[in-house]
């Protein structure tokens, strides 16, 4: 026969805070960081090449017709790479930088980025690029490989943002509920 507790149950204690950014976000600014600085190395030029690889053709800006005009618009195209690149490193970096915080906006538009750079990548890798008259070309080792290695970063960091050390840090805000407490007392004694 089933009896009732004397006591009824009590409500589960919050987990305890955290006294130190964990390590998995940590991990997760680096590799921020780390594309943040790929992105400044070889973002403008990368996008360029892969535009003119995938897309725009010399031909389109029609020089022979008017070169003032193709300049012009060959122009107006290496700008909108170049802001679009800049756009997306700052980003990376005000990012990398409020996940430290524990700011939760941070870590979700980071998943979704992250997300998006992985789908963009396999489709890149997959769908191959369009050279000449070669639509969806066979993969060569050395892309894969290099898209591979790409790869790698985003789901890093993707593994780091969703452990449960990290997720307690954004649910509790980073360090902001700490301001108001002591000083926590160092575990070593000073010389």
């Amino acid at each position: 026969m089933y009896t009732p507790p004397a006591t009824p149950p009590s409500t589960p204690l919050p987990p305890d805070l955290l006294l130190r950014k964990p390590g998995t976000v940590t991990a997760a600014q680096v590799m921020l960081w780390l594309q943040f600085s790929f992105l400044i190395c070889c973002g403008a030029g990368t996008g360029l090449v892969g535009l003119f690889w995938t897309s725009v053709d010399f031909s389109d800006f029609a020089f022979d017709q008017d070169l003032t005009g193709g300049i012009e618009d060959l122009a107006a195209l290496v700008t909108v790479v170049i802001v679009a690149t800049i756009a997306v490193v700052v980003l990376y970096g005000i990012l990398a930088v409020k996940i430290g915080a524990g700011r939760r906006w941070a870590q979700v538009v980071t998943i979704l980025i992250m997300l998006a750079s992985i789908v963009i990548g396999f489709f890149g890798l997959y769908a191959g690029f369009r050279t000449e008259d070669e639509a969806g070309a066979a993969v060569d080792g050395s892309r894969l490989i290099w898209t591979l290695l790409g790869l790698s970063m985003p789901l890093v960091t993707l593994l780091c943002l969703f452990t449960g050390s990290a997720n307690q840090w954004f649910r509790q805000r980073g360090r902001d509920p700490l301001k108001g407490m002591p000083a926590p007392a160092p575990q070593y004694r000073p010389y």
